[in-house]
């Protein structure tokens, strides 16, 4: 992967991870789309979000997504 990055979800107070993938590979706004929507037809409190981040140990956030928000740069 040139730049490894992972879907991450927050349901219940700690990031947990949904997928890896290499952002340089993906449609990254199919990807957001797809996320998002999965969410929102899941979670009808509307309490879980989502984050991308890069695989690099320090899981440093890019993209950051509420219900209310929307996805918004980190």
């Amino acid at each position: 992967m040139s730049r490894p990055c992972k879907l991450q979800l927050n349901a219940k107070g700690a990031w947990r991870e949904v997928l890896a993938f290499d952002i340089d590979q993906v449609d990254v706004e199919e990807l957001q789309v797809a996320a998002a929507n999965l969410v929102l037809i899941a979670d009808l409190s509307r309490r879980t979000s989502l984050r991308v981040v890069m695989a690099d140990g320090l899981q440093t956030p890019l993209l950051h997504w509420t219900a209310k928000h929307g996805w918004v740069d980190a």
